[in-house]
């Protein structure tokens, strides 16, 4: 491992694995057409309408954009020291292999691989990290304009296609009957997500990863000039957002998917994503100290493994919730509760793994 190495985005990525992973799992039972944290189970348990509530507000929208920025935080950080000609070829190699990577997860174990779009948007980042800051600042202010016209986009969507019927076979993935049904369901879906990502997610997911390469050149989060400028805007929108995302959770937890107001709250959900994503990673740089602080030594190691866990993770829906796997039902809040057990799980083994990596770590480092 390289000793230079910043532990900040590496504290960024390990936290931010909580929401990916309780989220992917909460909706799995009846993804891909179903309501995306599942249905409450049992119907009538408070526990589990409260865990759906907690779960909307403070993770629900907010790890797979963390990652986007940290991505670009790394992009950067990992070629500030080479020529453009080196850093340009080192990264396609690493983005050539994460496209296969998002492939093959996507079409065989999880329709909502993210992997893909990460590679696909990634890539276009890569020809801004070298741009002059001027250039570079208007590019970034185009992206935030494409960005917020393709979440307005997505909102329309979702407003239109409430006053539609739903699928009609009902089918998921904790449904169907054989493998290749699986594949099927799981491929085509993949395959639509990818297009139909390519202008809704897209755009937010490049826009978090610029904002990513910019936080890394200006060392936003990590350089000490920055700090009061942060807690000023911590103070000023920290309180708002969290009183927005404490009305989404209820209205989440005291809802069901088929209610009418069920809409209005995932919407909220979409418009205060990146915002309350934005929020967290400005109070655990400054909790951290730019990750200087003594606690991040703790999170670095699994934050150095995230795409084992990822990958990992999708293979344990798989093999316990899927219909050619055991088929399992937990209730709402064991499910939680099982993804936190296994994040721990896996902290605890990043831990011990000392400096030897995990298995896709090993193979996109390869020279």
């Amino acid at each position: 491992m390289q000793p230079s190495r910043e532990a900040l985005p590496d504290v960024l990525r390990a936290i931010a694995m909580v929401s990916v992973l309780v989220v992917n799992a909460m909706g799995y039972a009846v993804a891909p057409w179903g309501s995306p944290l599942g249905l409450r189970t049992p119907p009538d348990s408070a526990w589990a309408a409260a865990t759906q509530g907690l779960v909307a507000a403070l993770l629900q929208g907010k790890g797979y954009t963390t990652l986007a920025f940290v991505f670009g935080m790394a992009l950067w950080l990992s070629a500030r020291k080479l020529s453009r000609p080196d850093a340009l070829k080192r990264s396609l190699v690493r983005n050539r292999r994460l496209l296969g990577l998002g492939v093959l997860h996507g079409v065989f174990v999880y329709f909502g691989d993210i992997l893909t779009m990460y590679a696909l948007m990634g890539r276009q980042a890569l020809r801004r990290l070298h741009q002059p800051w001027g250039p570079f600042r208007r590019h970034l202010g185009r992206a935030l304009v494409v960005a917020v016209l393709a979440k307005l986009a997505l909102v329309a969507i979702m407003f239109e296609m409430a006053d539609r019927p739903a699928v009609a076979d009902g089918s998921s993935l904790s449904t169907v009957p054989g493998g290749w049904a699986f594949l099927k369901l799981n491929a085509n879906t993949y395959a639509v997500a990818q297009v139909s990502g390519l202008l809704l997610s897209g755009p937010v997911l490049y826009l978090c990863m610029v904002c990513g390469v910019a936080a890394a050149r200006l060392r936003l989060l990590t350089h000490r000039r920055w700090r009061a400028v942060l807690r000023r805007g911590l103070r000023r929108f920290g309180l708002p957002l969290l009183a927005l995302a404490f009305v989404q959770g209820c209205g989440y937890a005291l809802t069901t998917p088929a209610d009418v107001l069920r809409l209005w709250f995932e919407v909220l959900g979409e418009l205060i994503g990146i915002p309350i994503a934005c929020m967290y990673i400005v109070a655990l740089a400054l909790a951290s100290s730019g990750g200087k602080a003594r606690w991040c030594h703790w999170l670095v190691p699994l934050g150095r493994r995230t795409l084992s866990l990822y990958v990992g993770h999708s293979l344990v829906l798989l093999a316990l919730f899927s219909g050619v796997g055991l088929a399992l039902a937990p209730s709402s809040t064991q499910m939680l509760l099982l993804c936190l057990g296994l994040w721990l799980l896996a902290w605890a083994a990043a831990l011990l793994s000392g400096d030897r990596r995990w298995p896709l770590e090993l193979w996109m480092g390869r020279r």
